[in-house]
């Protein structure tokens, strides 16, 4: 055979390779698109990614492994399962509630101690001393949950489900940005009606209410809205993407290689560390909060800040900080423990092993 007709041969087959290699190209152009389509159409009939699912077993699996895991960021080998958007507000509102009212008097010691008052602490007195605003911290702290976690899940879901590629930790941050701001609007009211209570300035809710709207109106209902939002949306921010990165990390190195998903207990105590370092970081915002709330001179963030570092220094910013510490930190290990157990009793999907 001449060298020119090997040369003829050869270029033959670089051609068809080249070919080939388009039309492979072309079909995972088609696959993409097709993938992108399924999870768009699932997100919009309701079946949402949440911290610990993917999108539903009706995806090939394959497709549902890899938009899931990239939507909540569980390691390769973990198992996830569905979880309707209703079923998972109901798990947040459950886990808030019990979080919530099982350590209320330790916010409600908290509080006192930032305002400088006297903390009673004798037994027969905890009862009636440090369950006072009870029931307003119950009804705003459960929808608070419901709204924050919902619309967290939610947005992640909804942006993961557009842009596939995008990074996760600022998707996770703009997510939690936004559910804390929306749950913040709810919670404002509850949350001063109780702190006014739990600091004894009024006796009872319905008292709570009338003098509030007799001083400032409706507008009185939302004094230390900018205190709120200041603090919590920092901790929120580094609460829920530390603790979707410490719970990615936790999966791939202690359950992956059994082929499970995180255990509630596990969930716990990965929450209640996140819990504690976000806590300990926003207590200045909480002080300030705090004294927005049940003072309610008018004053903003940068006066009120002033008069705290006048009256105690930079340690008057950290007033409270033991008890907050330890209430975050306890608080996000019952949530957590108690969002994985509704979560997985709720979720009526098959598990989806992710790798």
């Amino acid at each position: 055979m001449t060298a020119e007709a090997l040369g003829h041969r050869s270029q033959e087959a670089r051609n068809r390779l080249h070919e080939a290699q388009e039309e492979l190209r072309r079909a995972q152009l088609i696959v993409q698109d097709r993938e992108k389509e399924l999870v768009q159409a699932v997100v919009k009939d309701g079946v949402v990614a949440t911290t610990a699912t993917a999108t539903t077993a009706a995806l090939n699996p394959a497709t549902a492994a890899k938009v899931g895991a990239a939507s909540m960021g569980v390691a390769k080998g973990a198992h996830v399962a569905a979880l309707s958007w209703k079923a998972h507000l109901f798990a947040g509102g459950v886990a808030r509630g019990v979080a919530v009212g099982t350590l209320f008097p330790v916010d409600s010691i908290k509080t006192k101690k930032q305002l400088g008052q006297k903390i009673n602490l004798k037994i027969g007195d905890i009862g009636h001393e440090h369950f006072k605003g009870f029931g307003s911290a119950i009804l705003g702290q459960i929808p608070y949950g419901m709204l924050v976690f919902g619309t967290y899940e939610m947005s992640k879901t909804k942006i993961f489900a557009r842009y596939p590629d995008a990074p996760k930790l600022p998707t996770f941050l703009v997510a939690a940005v936004i559910g804390d701001f929306l749950g913040s609007v709810w919670l404002t009211p509850s949350e001063i009606i109780k702190q006014r209570m739990q600091s004894g300035v009024d006796k009872n809710v319905m008292g709570s209410i009338m003098s509030i709207y007799k001083a400032k109106g409706f507008l009185g209902f939302y004094s230390g809205f900018s205190g709120l939002v200041a603090r919590d949306l920092p901790y929120r921010a580094l609460q829920l993407p530390s603790y979707e990165v410490a719970r990615e990390w936790y999966s791939q190195r202690y359950c992956a290689p059994y082929e499970r998903a995180i255990y509630p207990h596990e969930a716990m105590f990965v929450g209640a560390g996140v819990g504690m370092l976000a806590a300990g970081v926003t207590t200045p915002l909480d002080v300030v909060k705090s004294r927005m709330m049940v003072q309610a001179t008018g004053d903003g963030v940068v006066q009120v800040v002033k008069n705290i570092v006048k009256e105690g220094g930079i340690r008057g910013l950290f007033a409270g900080i033991t008890p907050r510490v330890g209430y975050l930190g306890l608080s996000n290990g019952i949530f957590f423990i108690m969002y994985e157990f509704v979560r997985g009793i709720m979720s009526e999907a098959p598990t989806i092993p992710i790798g």
